[in-house]
């Protein structure tokens, strides 16, 4: 369901007028957006909120620095399930500093099809989840436009409403009884894209651990490694090709919650987020965006992926 909630978002600011793309870029004028939140999805019935960005430079950054950004949105289901999210990234110092993350609250319904490829037929059983979510990444600049920074994980979860009898409710999987996590590591990161909001050109890498174990409180023990890539490319006016290589891997036992989740907004879109979910995923997907007609826009994409228990597994 967040996919709805952000699709319509990302939607609102793609019908921003032409000139707003440019000031925010160009000046150093603060502006807000807010667009209502209207979805209806299988697990939600009918959805109401709103959403907004507003984008700003603080004090004495120059005024070609890319704008830092906060994104709040809210949202009640008839379903009495409540998205309430504040996605952030600041940059300070003419871009020295980089702080971004995400703070929210989700009171959900969610899709489960177990573990692995050996469900292909499953229709999927829902379940309840609900928890406070902090994610806090830090960094500074410390070579050309490279960053390296700390990272904090926490989610306090509460899982209930398992099906009698389904999957989620006969395994002794990790994490269907809820309990907090609590996670910290390190990534290295850079970021050249031309714009931040609708990037046309320019790379994005990142490659990041986080360890959560009883030294840092959690209740789950295990390691996450990642790696993003991206490049960009404007093919013609205003159209443009992005290429996207991810790999994530799991040592340890982590959550059902927090395996490697093939689907949703970002990754693999056209399956459900969770899909497909295992210790192991690696994904290759491009896109290509061009304009249709007016402020609207059209994209095609695809890619190929898989999760697997072990790597000899892929």
């Amino acid at each position: 369901m967040k996919t709805a909630v952000f699709t319509m978002l990302c939607l609102g600011a793609y019908l921003l007028p032409a000139q707003a793309q440019e000031d925010t870029t160009q000046q150093s004028d603060s502006r807000l957006v807010a667009l209502p939140i209207v979805f209806l999805t299988p697990e939600t019935s009918w959805g109401f909120g709103a959403a907004g960005i507003y984008t700003f430079r603080l004090p004495g950054e120059a005024p070609d620095s890319r704008p830092s950004q906060l994104q709040l949105g809210g949202a009640y289901t008839l379903e009495n399930q409540i998205l309430s999210y504040l996605p952030f990234q600041i940059f300070a110092k003419d871009e020295t500093y980089n702080i971004y993350g995400e703070l929210g609250y989700y009171r959900y319904t969610y899709f489960y099809y177990g573990i692995g490829n050996g469900f292909e037929d499953y229709e999927g059983e829902l379940f309840d989840l609900s928890f406070p979510r902090v994610r806090l990444n830090a960094a500074r600049k410390f070579w050309g436009d490279w960053y390296a920074g700390f990272r904090y994980w926490l989610d306090d979860m509460q899982v209930g409403g398992l099906e009698p009898g389904g999957l989620l409710a006969g395994a002794s999987t990790v994490g269907q009884s809820g309990g907090l996590l609590s996670a910290a590591g390190g990534f290295v990161l850079l970021d050249q894209r031309n714009n931040v909001f609708y990037p046309t050109a320019g790379h994005y890498f990142e490659l990041g651990a986080i360890n959560s174990g009883s030294r840092t409180g959690s209740r789950f023990d295990f390691t996450k490694f990642a790696l993003d890539a991206r490049k960009y490319w404007a093919t013609g006016e205003d159209a443009v090709f992005a290429l996207n290589a991810y790999l994530e891997f799991n040592t340890g036992a982590p959550p059902f919650t927090h395996l490697a989740l093939m689907g949703g907004t970002r990754r693999m879109r056209g399956y459900y987020e969770g899909r497909y979910r295992d210790r192991q995923m690696a994904i290759l997907q491009g896109g290509y965006r061009f304009p249709l007609f007016w402020r609207l826009k059209g994209a095609v994409f695809g890619g190929l992926g898989n999760v697997a228990g072990e790597v000899s597994g892929f």
